[in-house]
């Protein structure tokens, strides 16, 4: 799945972007410089008195200076996952709530301060690295809130069940006990019946002498 998403990434931008912008300049190159071209550009038509293919950087470099930011932490927190767990996702239940969420406030803290950027394009670089440590914060501060109220879920669920456990075993041992209880009167019937039973023999027996006796 990483190299599936990673591959898909780099082919969209290398094709997407490279292959009109290579066309674009093949363009601009012959047709030199127009009229349309110098109103787009005109703080370029004295630098570039040729013309050519040109491409705004704008947001583009402190964009890219995030993304590589935010993929560096995500590759180095899968290799350290690799050598301590022997596994990229997944693993023991603590460690793979707080992966996915520092993948996700990583997500989230790029697309935030990228979005910020562009809504602030002449911002200074003071302004950018403030940005960019409340960014930081946000992630932490996220992640203990995020892990803090999942390990509560986690805690309300495991008493849930366990006083669902326990309703259960005190339900079990109240039936074994009016079992045991029902048991007992049975075979007390089952005694007086077979007492009773043998009583009736013992008269029979006394009967059949008696009339013997008499013959």
């Amino acid at each position: 799945a990483i190299g599936n998403v990673t591959g898909s990434n780099s082919v969209n931008v290398f094709l997407g972007l490279g292959l009109p912008w290579c066309i674009a300049s093949i363009y601009w190159a012959s047709a030199g410089q127009t009229k349309e071209w110098r109103d787009k550009y005109p703080t370029l038509k004295s630098e570039y008195p040729e013309g050519g293919f040109a491409v705004m950087a704008g947001d583009l470099v402190f964009s890219v200076i995030i993304f590589t930011v935010c993929s560096c932490t995500a590759l180095s927190v899968i290799c350290y996952r690799r050598r301590a767990f022997e596994a990229e996702l997944g693993g023991p239940k603590g460690v793979k709530t707080n992966t996915a969420i520092l993948f996700v406030m990583l997500w989230g803290f790029y697309v935030g301060v990228a979005s910020w950027k562009v809504l602030n394009p002449n911002a200074a670089t003071g302004e950018q690295v403030v940005a960019v440590a409340v960014g930081v914060m946000c992630i932490g501060l996220g992640m203990v809130l995020i892990a803090g109220a999942i390990n509560l879920y986690s805690r309300m669920q495991a008493s849930k069940r366990q006083s669902a456990k326990d309703h259960f075993a005190q339900a079990l041992m109240e039936h074994n006990t009016r079992v045991g209880r029902f048991q007992n009167i049975a075979l007390k019937v089952h005694a007086s019946i077979v007492s009773a039973q043998d009583v009736n023999l013992v008269n029979a027996i006394a009967d059949l002498r008696h009339q013997w006796d008499t013959m």
